[in-house]
């Protein structure tokens, strides 16, 4: 799960973790004019084109001039970040490959709204052609828009949650690492707590993440064949993520067992030797209990415990060569 943060960071690191991509070739390559065209002044797809009609009159003459959206042709959409690029040779070979040229600089609250990234393009295109552009005027499907609406919000849970997570199994990780040397009730305990706060965390942000790239991708996918946008979701993204998820609940299913029969095995140990005469267990680095001190040598007897427990005098009788 770590992974998924790292990918994006620049062209280079982890490209095919990436959420979901978007193909928008043909609006990137689409050329736009002020033009009279048809005669109107509005934006029409002709053909599979977009094509922008419309008069720009500056001091009674008539200027022409032509330009592009300022889109990138493909996007890569990772967890904190999104990087643009395009495809070689040409986006209209059947054999082009994307390539990665840009990654924003990573961010928690960063996210990605190709809907905001048009509509600002459409603005200042239409200024450079001395033309009102806007989504409208392309017909853009409100589908698009309403994913991107959908998932903005749930985009801010998605990093709550993977955080918390996160933070969670480094802690179950430490406790873990702790417990081989010295293992405790109070470790397990702890080892156990976190590990089922970073599976309910990390459970609930891979199911938002799912959430998130199945509405985007299917959203654009259903209305984005007037246009030439297309959306295709990260298969390795959404692999390890779930992968993970299962590691980490066969993980607490492991921790729950070894605290629950913990106690039993420890049972089946050699008892020491406090033990083994019911007496408490004794503190390292503490007094030993009084009862525990060797007896007296005075009162030991080489030849039977039994004089002990006898005055001296008693055995006088037989002479020293008994004692």
């Amino acid at each position: 799960m770590f992974m998924v943060l790292l990918a994006g960071y620049t062209t280079s690191t982890l490209p095919t973790l990436d959420m979901f991509t978007i193909n928008a070739a043909q609006i990137a390559n689409t050329e736009f004019n002020n033009g009279t065209g048809n005669g109107c002044n509005c934006a029409e797809i002709v053909n599979g084109t977009l094509t922008i009609h419309g008069t720009a009159v500056i001091n009674g003459t008539l200027s022409v001039g032509t330009a592009k959206l300022d889109v990138a042709p493909y996007y890569s959409v990772f967890t904190i970040n999104y990087c643009q690029g395009g495809y070689l040779p040409d986006y209209a070979d059947p054999s082009g490959s994307a390539v990665l040229t840009h990654c924003q600089k990573p961010s928690l609250s960063r996210h990605y709204d190709l809907v905001d990234i048009i509509e600002d393009s459409m603005k200042r295109t239409g200024e450079a052609l001395g033309v009102d552009l806007s989504l409208d005027d392309l017909d853009w499907p409100q589908g698009i828009s309403n994913a991107f609406t959908y998932v903005n919000s749930a985009g801010a849970a998605f990093i709550g949650f993977l955080l918390v997570g996160l933070a969670s199994l480094i802690l179950a990780t430490l406790a873990a690492f702790l417990s081989l040397f010295r293992a405790t009730k109070t470790t397990a305990k702890f080892l156990f707590i976190t590990s089922v706060i970073a599976l309910v965390a990390l459970t609930i942000c891979s199911v938002i993440a799912t959430a998130i790239v199945t509405i985007v991708v299917n959203g654009i996918n259903a209305n984005g064949d007037d246009i030439g946008v297309s959306a295709d979701q990260g298969n390795y993204f959404m692999a390890m993520i779930w992968i993970a998820v299962a590691l980490l609940f066969v993980s607490t299913l492991t921790t729950t067992a070894t605290l629950c029969i913990g106690s039993s095995r420890r049972s089946h140990a050699p008892l020491r030797q406090y033990e083994g005469y019911d007496m408490p267990p004794m503190g390292r680095r503490k007094p030993v209990p009084y009862y525990i001190y060797s007896p007296d040598p005075r009162d030991w007897d080489p030849y039977s415990s039994r004089r002990t427990l006898v005055n001296d005098g008693e055995y006088n009788q037989y002479g020293d060569e008994f004692r």
